[in-house]
């Protein structure tokens, strides 16, 4: 297995307390303001194909496949997370399901290192959101923020945006937050019964406009509801 380094000395950031409503995030600024995450602001804007997925295979079968892929992808973050921080040992009690994800996962995840943070809140009142990123660090040799993902089949590009764009928006909350500049966006998804993971490298410029542009359409939109 291999051992992680850790950049040390760095900034420490405050954890912001959370609130769900009608099942969206929302944190709480150190200024005691009210943010939306940024899983909620992008989400915003997958609504109807939601709708629609919904509807085309049906109500009981849409909430089987969205359960088995929260509870598959939180126990995949949690992995990953204790394996960056050197916690985690092979021989522990892991599904079999998860053990060959790890071992499917472990050439790439192996290529991060000199890590800033793993789990760290983010968090931006000019932005108007907040968040948690999954790692931020090095990845093959370049500072990056590292967000996981788990799929049950693989992703076309085209249809993944909303993540080049979330990572985008950890990497200005960084800058705000930490002032320091992170160009690169890297998404590693574990896919079901696939070899090795969908890894995807974007730099954070291509992204910035439409991030923008969504912030203000989900803000109009708030303030249209209202």
């Amino acid at each position: 297995m291999k051992t992680f380094s850790y950049v040390k000395d760095m900034p420490n950031l405050a954890q912001l307390s959370v609130e769900e409503v009608d099942g969206k995030r929302f944190y709480i600024s150190p200024n005691n303001k009210r943010l939306p995450s940024v899983t909620t602001v992008l989400g915003h804007f997958k609504k109807q194909s939601l709708i629609d997925w919904r509807e085309r295979i049906g109500e009981e079968e849409a909430n089987k496949i969205m359960n088995r892929a929260s509870t598959r992808g939180t126990k995949f973050h949690n992995m990953m997370e204790r394996y960056l921080k050197n916690q985690i040992a092979i021989n522990e009690d892991i599904m079999p399901d998860m053990k060959q994800s790890f071992f499917n996962s472990k050439p790439t995840i192996d290529l991060i290192d000199n890590i800033q943070y793993i789990e760290s809140p983010l968090w931006s009142e000019r932005l108007g959101l907040a968040g948690r990123t999954d790692v931020i660090g090095d990845f093959d040799g370049v500072p990056s923020i590292i967000d996981f993902k788990t799929s049950l089949k693989p992703k076309k590009e085209k249809w993944i945006d909303n993540y080049f764009e979330q990572g985008t928006a950890y990497s200005l909350m960084y800058k705000e937050r930490v002032g320091i500049s992170i160009n690169q966006v890297v998404i590693i998804i574990a896919v079901d019964e696939e070899s090795e993971p969908q890894v995807f490298v974007k730099n954070t410029s291509d992204y910035v406009d439409s991030l923008i542009k969504k912030i203000w359409l989900y803000k109009k939109d708030q303030k249209n509801v209202c």
